[in-house]
């Protein structure tokens, strides 16, 4: 079961009025099955690009000071899950596809820089084909950078390549990078890792292959092709680099208007339930 509280703070000093909330919930992954999920108060939910499913909610009219405090709950099931077992026919033109719009460079996947390029043309080098290339990136990444927690920011893959440190995102950045700088379509994936009942926010990577389709990577955790019961996947991030975890739209006067005038927090937790548990 995952609890998730957003809290919208006005700490401006004007009404905000007409919000709007977009809040992503979950994203399909072969290793967790939705099977139920509430949201209060009652939301919109509606599958966005790349199979992200996410509540539009209105927000109502708060005064300075006041704040606004959505739930959801989700019950979902999780299992250990092996993609590298379990071939998928693909059509040429399903891959010449994926390689038309999962290869381009975006903000923190800096395919060109130049650092990236040498990086992926040695390993070029040493592979023959596409799954060989993933696992030669996944090695390198994996013991090449070292992992830090609890960054301020997320830095990208050009400076996971040359500071050879980064917490989660910069082994996904670079390890998304590295595929894409050679034609090979990745994204990354955005969730939590269970530890505890407060979840720790986590990313990894997929990688598009010809004869697995989507197969999941994680360099950070060490993990090539599998994924376990303790990952709860929230967003995909292929087409564009970043999606907020909730957006908001408002209208207003003033210095609502800054970036300032609004304060976003959540707060996600997770609890373990037994085969008959509600």
């Amino acid at each position: 079961m995952i609890d998730m509280q957003a809290t919208i703070n006005n700490i401006s000093g004007t009404k905000i009025r007409d919000g709007r909330m977009i809040w992503h919930l979950f994203t399909d992954m072969g290793n967790q099955f939705v099977t139920s999920f509430d949201v209060f108060p009652p939301a919109r939910v509606v599958e966005k690009a790349e199979n992200n499913m996410v509540a539009v909610m209105k927000v109502p009219k708060l005064n300075p000071g006041e704040s606004f405090s959505p739930t959801v709950v989700l019950r979902i099931d999780t299992t250990t899950r092996d993609w590298l077992i379990e071939p998928q026919p693909l059509s040429e033109s399903e891959m010449k596809r994926m390689r038309g719009t999962l290869t381009r460079m975006h903000p923190y996947w800096e395919t060109e820089d130049a650092l990236v390029q040498d990086i992926s043309q040695s390993i070029a080098e040493r592979s023959n084909n596409d799954e060989s290339y993933s696992r030669l990136a996944y090695e390198i990444v994996r013991n090449t950078v070292k992992l830090r927690t609890h960054l301020d920011h997320r830095r990208g893959a050009a400076d996971a390549a040359r500071s050879k440190e980064g917490d989660c995102d910069e082994f996904a950045d670079l390890f998304v990078a590295l595929n894409r700088a050679v034609g090979i379509p990745a994204r990354r994936v955005v969730g939590h890792f269970y530890r505890s009942e407060e979840p720790e926010p986590h990313a990894w990577s997929e990688v598009y292959l010809q004869r697995l389709g989507w197969v999941p990577v994680d360099p950070a955790l060490g993990s090539y092709g599998t994924l376990n019961e303790y990952y709860f996947s929230r967003i995909r991030e292929g087409l564009v680099s970043e999606r907020p975890t909730i957006q908001l739209k408002w209208n207003s006067s003033g210095a609502a208007r800054r970036g300032d005038s609004v304060s976003i927090e959540e707060e996600v937790k997770m609890s373990v339930l037994r085969n008959g548990e509600y």
